[in-house]
């Protein structure tokens, strides 16, 4: 059990749930854990940053455990969670995935950290957690992560991911964007929703994910002819305009020439 809690804390939700547990007494765990942490990942990229949202499901003797960790380390160890403890616990495990993130970045950029900016970090846990910590109904914890990057992401950039092996992921590439090449990603498939291509699949076993962007053609070709179409428009309002006040200067002059043939006309009568 101590094995796998280690192997686990490699990854950043996980380590933000359960690096608590190696403070608490062994006792914690003495039984084998029939249980399971389900991980997934929805991944929001821009050209100006990405916001990385967590989803964790804990179940059974995992949901125990996840319990007692947040009774014994926030609250006063007496079997049950309230809600001032929960909110407690949100707060150090947003501290404790910051922690981990500062310490192995898990995006980079053209192969390095250093344009990528930790912006913001928010972790929930839910109301399913209150209550006797023996309870084993199951917990779906979330976390948000928003990074900024230096420099803008445009074609020819290479995003690199690390993420939790076999894990699910949805990635949204920028609007424009397609992945030219993708490497770490199983089980793929490719989508599009609200214009934007949107990949999914899993972490490998290696749990990173590589993609390169390119260019998406279709919107090249679509920002071109509104633009075209723009440009069109510009020079027709243009030519309506310049119309107008020729019209308008034929309209004035005419008009002008009329009263002053009538001052012409009243003089020679």
């Amino acid at each position: 059990m101590k094995k796998e809690l280690t192997f686990l804390k490699l990854y950043h939700l996980f380590l933000a749930s359960l690096l608590l547990a190696t403070l608490l007494s062994p006792v914690l765990f003495a039984k084998p854990c029939a249980a399971a942490f389900i991980p997934g990942n929805n991944i929001t990229l821009e050209r100006n940053g990405i916001t990385w949202d967590y989803d964790e499901k804990t179940t059974d003797n995992e949901a125990v455990l996840f319990r007692r960790i947040i009774d014994a380390e926030t609250g006063n160890n007496d079997g049950f969670v309230n809600a001032w403890e929960i909110r407690k616990m949100e707060v150090l495990l947003g501290e404790k995935m910051k922690k981990a993130v500062e310490e192995e970045p898990d995006i980079k950029l053209n192969s390095t950290s250093e344009i990528v900016e930790l912006k913001d970090i928010e972790f929930w846990i839910p109301e399913e957690a209150l209550g006797r910590t023996y309870k084993n109904s199951s917990i779906i914890n979330r976390a948000s992560v928003i990074y900024g990057f230096k420099e803008e992401a445009g074609t020819g950039t290479e995003i690199w991911l690390m993420g939790t092996p076999d894990s699910n992921v949805t990635i949204t590439l920028p609007s424009g964007f397609d992945a030219e090449r993708i490497e770490g990603l199983n089980n793929k498939s490719l989508g599009f929703e609200n214009k934007r291509t949107v990949l999914k699949g899993n972490f490998n076993s290696e749990k990173n994910i590589t993609l390169w962007l390119s260019e998406n053609e279709s919107f090249k070709a679509e920002l071109q002819d509104i633009e075209a179409n723009e440009n069109k428009s510009a020079e027709n309002e243009s030519g309506t305009v310049e119309n107008s006040t020729l019209n308008t200067g034929d309209k004035s002059e005419s008009g002008s020439l009329k009263g002053f043939f009538k001052k012409i006309l009243k003089k020679a009568g």
